[in-house]
């Protein structure tokens, strides 16, 4: 397993998670309610928004490796014409 693959796993059992507490929040005390609202639900904004970050930068490197790939094949293939 990749390790994007292994980043969006987890993430995938955090917003299963998430999406199940977020049900049961109706029912929740105020102080819990404060905790998921003031530090949870910005710590989880943020992790994820890091993830996306994450994921953009490693395809944007896997493109940089294809592009100097590709040249070079290029370059190859004209020299054996």
């Amino acid at each position: 397993m990749s390790e994007e693959d292994e980043f969006e796993r987890i993430f995938e059992e955090l917003r299963t998670a998430r999406d199940e507490l977020r049900v049961q929040m109706h029912l929740a005390k105020a102080e819990i309610r404060d905790e998921w609202e003031e530090e949870l639900e910005p710590k989880f904004h943020e992790a994820e928004r890091k993830l996306e970050e994450a994921a953009e930068e490693t395809r944007q490197v896997v493109n940089v490796i294809a592009e100097e790939l590709m040249d070079a094949y290029r370059r190859i293939k004209a020299r054996l014409d």
